[in-house]
């Protein structure tokens, strides 16, 4: 698995990024570890299709591939106190 990153570094909020491959192949989350990270990767905007969506309270990693379903623009939603994401796209 080659992972490439899509976003500079942790981000937090609502973003959109650039997936060329159409494949997001992780997302590694943090959390402060008491308050949940809610993280969603949708389609084109906030009210697109959901490609992925996961809450916890214990910082991970989430390994794909997750199809972007034909989509370049993924939009990105992480809220929770203390939490942020950092999304990787596959190459290969």
């Amino acid at each position: 698995m080659l992972l490439r990153t899509l976003t500079a570094g942790s981000v937090s909020g609502t973003d959109t990024l650039v997936a060329k491959t159409y494949i997001i192949g992780g997302v590694l989350i943090t959390t402060d570890g008491t308050n949940a990270a809610v993280v969603a990767l949708r389609r084109d905007d906030a009210s697109g299709k959901l490609i992925f969506q996961i809450s916890t309270k214990t910082p991970l990693f989430v390994s794909g591939p997750f199809s972007t379903e034909g989509t370049q623009s993924i939009y990105i939603s992480v809220t929770g106190t203390g939490a942020s994401a950092q999304v990787y796209e596959w190459l290969e």
